[in-house]
């Protein structure tokens, strides 16, 4: 009885922890090594998916980042915005180019 329990218990967390990755963004804004990351940010998905749950801001544009609807909607913008990769004046701007196109 204890042993189907505990197998209960480990398939729950299994399945929680799928669940979690397939609800929310990771996005790494900086790092120094593969072993220590410095800043992690999590974002709460629109819906359960696998597109950009794990997204590094390390080496893309600000313009490139915003054209992913999936990172857009959720307000990646307010995480560059933190990290003083784009002010919001610019943000605006990136958003209005958008929008025209």
């Amino acid at each position: 009885m204890l042993s189907r329990i505990k197998q209960y218990a480990i398939v729950g967390a299994i399945v929680y922890g799928f669940y979690f990755l397939l609800s929310h963004h990771f996005i790494v804004t900086s790092f120094d090594s593969f072993e220590s990351f410095k800043n992690v940010s999590v974002l709460k998905k629109k819906e359960l998916t696998l597109k950009y749950t794990f997204f590094s801001l390390k080496q893309a544009s600000p313009d490139k980042v915003m054209r992913i609807p999936e990172l857009r909607e959720v307000g990646i913008g307010e995480i560059m915005i933190e990290n003083g990769m784009v002010t919001p004046e610019r943000l605006t701007e990136i958003e209005r180019k958008i929008d025209m196109e």
